[in-house]
Formats: structure tokens, C-alpha cells, sequence
């Protein structure tokens, strides 16, 4: 009786839904807008470069 499946058609069958997830994914437009790339201003661009804190917080002694 002969086998179903083969263990390497099932790795490489894998393998290309992978590939097709993973580009689909980076092609999204979800995934441009959470890198900073879909054109619009996030939060990490409208950091005020003179906060104390690196999330751009302002310092306590500033703060009314």
C-alpha cells in the first residue's frame, strides 16, 4: 500500500503558505500604518525632542 502524504511535501506545502502569509502580511495596509509608513503621523514622529522622557514626555518640573 502506498503513503498518503510524504513528509517533505508536507514541509514544502508549508512552506509556500508561509511565504504567502508572510507576503501578504508585509503588504498590508495595516502593516505600512503600524511601521510609520502609511502617510499619516503617528505617535513616534510628534515626539517633542525636548522631553525629558524618551516616550516624549513632558519633565515633571515642566508640567502645570
Amino acid at each position: 500500500m502506498e503513503k498518503a502524504y510524504s513528509r517533505t511535501r508536507i514541509l514544502v506545502m508549508f512552506g509556500v503558505i508561509l511565504v504567502l502569509i508572510m507576503a501578504d502580511h508585509l503588504s498590508s495596509p495595516t502593516f505600512a500604518f503600524n511601521s510609520g509608513q502609511g502617510n499619516v503621523e503617528t505617535a513616534l514622529m510628534q515626539r517633542d525632542e525636548t522631553a525629558c522622557a524618551p516616550c516624549g514626555a513632558p519633565c515633571p518640573s515642566t508640567r502645570d
